[in-house]
């Protein structure tokens, strides 16, 4: 039982990650980016092609990965996403979807059905006393914790995160105290786009790459940013940590369970607490 406990926990700060690239953006733009998941499947593929098909290293591949995930990011924003500011919530998260179809198609275009685990992905155990680890996930864990504390410094004690905020609460009163709304939703998206690539580093080592794996946004990172909050950083740490354990507890007792437990998590916070544990209550009167 410690070693499903564990996993839960070491797999939870993966998904808390993937949970961070939603809260990035819609904490500075009030933006939810559908297309987050496809974006960590495609940059996945990418790596693989760095490592598999030019032949780099493994260092030069990750080191390249992540400014080619923040142009992704950047790309997106200001060729999709800028021309519709100021449009309805709904018109901008219907671009979002597009896109992710969109990701989805140039994945198979480009690298068709083939699957894969990345050629750096540590192999068997490590018991520690009576508790085995998978590398992977520790490995993917321990990073996970690391950034968790710079982006909680970047937004509490950096100019650039405190604007991000302000820009979140109210884009007019962030313009008429100096802010540059627009560079700061492209800065958003960019960090957002480097997080995805961090994250296809270590969802990759963690599970097989497949065509499918950017559903991995929308069937964790949702769950677990709906579960913590969607503007919370904390939020997301603690929401992945609550699914993962509750995943591996699901599947140890009733194999299969563990894909059903994250969207009943969803249905009953969003039935009880629909701004998360730790969102902003909000409440608007008529």
């Amino acid at each position: 039982m410690a070693d499903v406990l564990v996993q839960g926990l070491l797999v939870g700060g993966v998904y808390a990650l993937i949970a961070l690239g939603f809260v990035l953006v819609f904490k500075s733009s009030q933006v939810l980016n559908l297309a987050y998941g496809e974006m960590i499947a495609v940059l996945s593929y990418l790596l693989y092609e760095m490592l598999a098909g030019w032949g780099l290293p493994s260092w030069a591949g990750i080191l390249l990965l992540v400014p080619c995930g923040a142009a992704l990011g950047y790309v997106m924003e200001r060729l999709a996403i800028r021309p519709l500011l100021g449009q309805p919530f709904l018109s901008v998260l219907m671009m979002t979807l597009m896109l992710s179809f969109l990701l989805k198609g140039v994945v198979v275009l480009f690298w068709g059905s083939k699957s894969f685990t990345l050629p750096f992905t540590p192999h068997g155990q490590w018991d520690l006393g009576p508790i085995s680890v998978i590398p992977g996930a520790a490995v993917s864990f321990l990073t996970a914790l690391v950034i968790f504390m710079l982006l909680t410094i970047l937004f509490r004690r950096t100019r650039v995160g405190l604007s991000m905020r302000v820009v979140a609460a109210d884009p007019g009163v962030a313009q008429s105290l100096g802010v540059r709304v627009r560079q700061i939703f492209s800065l958003s998206w960019a960090i957002s786009g480097a997080f995805a690539a961090v994250c296809g580093i270590l969802v990759g080592m963690v599970f097989t790459v497949t065509p499918v794996m950017g559903d991995i946004g929308l069937g964790k990172g949702l769950p677990v940013l709906l579960l913590g909050g969607l503007n919370s950083i904390p939020g997301s740490a603690v929401g992945g940590l609550i699914i993962g354990l509750a995943e591996s507890l699901g599947s140890y007792y009733q194999p299969g369970l563990e894909e059903v437990i994250p969207w009943l998590l969803m249905l009953v916070i969003l039935l009880a607490r629909p701004y998360g544990l730790f969102g902003e209550r909000r409440i608007e009167r008529i």
